[in-house]
Formats: C-alpha cells, structure tokens, sequence
C-alpha cells in the first residue's frame, strides 16, 4: 500500500532570536569574531549571495535558484552520514558568514541542531508551508522514528523548497528578485518536464513487463528504507527493507523477519547505498542464493557524484532515476 501524505503548514521563520549556543564553543576559543546581524542579513560581497545547507541535495536546488547570483555549499560531505558528522572549524566558519542557513530539520541533520536551529538564517525545509510529508503512522519504521525525512527525492518538494530560496534570497537581495523568480519559473518548469518524463519510463517498464508476463520483475527490495516520496511520486513500492533504522543494526528477529519477507516476495534487484554493509546484505539475502544471486545497485540521493554547474537538481534526479529503472528492468 502507498503511504499517505499530508500538508505540512508551517511558514518559514526569520523572526527566532540568534541562539548564542551555536557559536558560543567557537567563540570561546577565538576561532572567530562575533557575526553582526548586519553580516547574517546583508548580501554585501559583490560575488552574490553565500547559502550554506546541510546536505548536498539542498544546495543543488539553491544554486539552481541562485543561477550564478551567489552559491551554495553543504556542510556534510555527501560520503557522510548526516545523522552523524563532525564540523570543522572552516566549516562552522562558513556558516558563521552565510546569508541564508539551509537544512531539511533537526530529526535528519541531528549534529547540526545548535548550530542551525534558533538561528534567524536558518530555512527548515520540513517545516515550508506546502512541503510534503509522509504520515508518521503510515510506515512501521517511521511510526518508531519519525516521518521519512528524504524529502528532497520529491520534484513536488523541491519545487516548494526552491520557492522559498526565491522569496528569501529576494528579501535579502531586492535587487536581484526578477533574476530569482525568473530562475524559480525555470525550476519549476523543468521539474514538471522531469515528473512526465519519468512516469513515462516507468510505465513503459510496467508496460513491457505485462507483455512478457513478468509482471514480478517489478518487484524491488531497498537497503533503507529512503524512497517513499519517489515511490509515490512514480507509483512504485519496494516490497522489502534490509533494515528497519539505518542508525543501527537489526535485532536477530529483525533479521529473520527480513529473510522471510525476500524468501516470499523474490525481489529482482535490491537498491543499496554508498555506505551500506555488505555483511549485513550478505546474511539477509542469502535465503536467495540458491535460486540466482540478488542483483545490486547503488542508488547516489545524497549526490555524491554529482558535479556543480547547471540543473543540479535535475542531474541527481535523473542518475536516480537511471538506478531505478537499471533495477528494474
């Protein structure tokens, strides 16, 4: 069964007072000046707007917005997890002296809660009014640890994301604001573009597996379970997910509950991650080692391997895309 989604209607919040908890350990040891308000508020360098965002998804979508007006760089390395990561000084520097701070919300990008959650930079995209999210109540996993918070794999999404970048990056650079919706129109007419040429390749795959009667070709199993807003979105769904928390391993119940489920629904393929445990994909597909070895591919969301430059966003999109249906075929 598809999850539901809701509307989330919260507003984006310029008006939280600066936390000084978020500076204050860099402060202490003189690692940098205090930042002014006039700093955190005011474009004043000639080369643009500076947005800092905690994962690289996110930055991809502002610099399509920004279009060579500023940039925008993450903080965690797209090889990191960002449940868990360390800042360097250069990089809490960095978000010291950005204009806009971006992140998706303290449950995904948990180190990052006193240094972006009271700042008055900060966009929390989980909370734009408009943003989709699964219900809680929906998934077995999310209903223990929260929505699903990869929100980004959502064109819908990032559609409402880039919207706010706009309306932000409008207030703090007037000059600029026909240049930023102009961009944001661009965005979100490649993004419907990219909604109708997707489903297109996914039903010709549903289409060509209904005329060759392997219907059951379809059938998918994920590492993480990470893709619900791209499965709803395309009208896929994986039938089983190694792992029920990512943050830690299976219990041996756990493990066995997931042996049986691959055993029953003989998935074709299973989508991993860059991080993934090969032991752990070892014991709990080995249940279908004696019929055919489960092919793997490794799907980037987090984009790693996606260069800067124009269309990021669409970029990462498609190399998604591409893994899904090299899955599924």
């Amino acid at each position: 069964m598809k999850p539901d989604f809701r509307l989330r209607k919260f507003g984006v919040n310029f008006t939280r007072l600066l936390s000084l908890s978020a500076l204050g350990g860099l402060l202490a040891t003189g690692v940098f000046s205090p930042v002014t308000q006039a700093q955190t508020t005011s474009p004043l360098r000639g080369d643009g707007l500076a947005i800092v965002t905690s994962i690289r998804p996110l930055a991809l979508i502002a610099n399509d917005i920004l279009a060579g007006h500023g940039s925008a760089v993450a903080l965690i390395d797209a090889g990191d997890s960002p449940h868990h990561t360390t800042l360097t000084p250069s990089a809490r520097l960095k978000a010291a002296r950005a204009d806009m701070l971006i992140w998706v919300g303290e449950d995904l990008e948990v180190a990052l809660g006193g240094l972006f959650a009271e700042d008055p930079r900060t966009l929390t995209t989980s909370e734009l009014d408009g943003i989709l999210l699964d219900d809680a109540e929906s998934e077995a996993h999310s209903s223990e640890h929260g929505a699903d918070l990869h929100l980004w794999l959502s064109t819908e999404n990032a559609e409402r994301i880039g919207e706010a970048v706009a309306d932000a990056a409008s207030r703090l650079d007037a000059a600029n604001a026909d240049h930023y919706a102009a961009s944001l129109a661009r965005f979100k007419s490649q993004q419907a573009e990219n909604r109708n040429v997707f489903a297109a390749e996914f039903a010709a795959l549903r289409n060509a597996g209904q005329q060759s009667g392997l219907q059951d070709r379809g059938r998918f199993a994920v590492y993480h379970d990470a893709y619900q807003y791209f499965e709803h979105e395309f009208g896929l769904r994986h039938s089983v997910a190694l792992l029920v928390d990512p943050e830690r391993a299976p219990s041996i119940r756990e493990l066995a509950a997931v042996r049986e489920a691959l055993s029953v629904s003989r998935p074709s393929c299973l989508l991993t991650e860059p991080d993934a445990d090969a032991g752990l994909i070892a014991t709990a597909t080995q249940v279908l080692a004696q019929t055919a070895p489960l092919r793997q591919i490794e799907v980037d969301i987090l984009g790693r391997n996606i260069d800067d430059g124009e269309d990021g966003y669409t970029r990462l999109m498609r190399a998604v895309v591409a893994d899904f249906v090299e899955c599924l075929r």
